[in-house]
């Protein structure tokens, strides 16, 4: 998720005090803060639900907007030299190898975005991209 901090909040420990008070474990994947400014953060908050529950609440007091992210990756078809590296390693069937062609074929809408795709292309042709939802 992508939180964003006013310029009042920016100066609170609130990654601190999602840790320290909810457990909830917090990944942080990018971050953009400036000292009396706005700032935001792109998290991965990880625990029970309940506590994850508790956690957006609290952010939510502390007046922290708080928007979803789809992680999905992106592939650089046409640099593809179709050696099937990563369909081998696509349980979701995602990423086949075309018997006739054999030529890969990524079908997008099979993806959960695991990563297996970016660490096993040779080439690496893979991308993650984190967007809104």
């Amino acid at each position: 998720m992508v939180l964003r901090f006013s310029a009042d909040t920016v100066n609170e420990p609130i990654t601190y005090i999602l840790i320290k008070e909810y457990d909830v474990l917090i990944n942080i994947l990018n971050a953009d803060i400036t000292h009396g400014k706005e700032g935001s953060l792109l998290i991965e908050m990880i625990g029970r639900k309940s506590d994850v529950n508790k956690a957006v609440v609290y952010l939510e007091s502390k007046q922290v907007e708080i928007s979803p992210v789809v992680k999905t990756i992106l592939f650089k078809e046409s640099l593809c030299i179709h050696c099937g590296a990563c369909s081998s390693v696509c349980f979701r069937g995602a990423l086949t190898m075309d018997s006739s062609s054999r030529k890969l074929e990524f079908s997008p809408e099979k993806c959960v975005a695991c990563e297996l795709c970016i660490k096993a292309c040779p080439l690496q042709l893979f991308d993650l991209n984190f967007g809104a939802n």
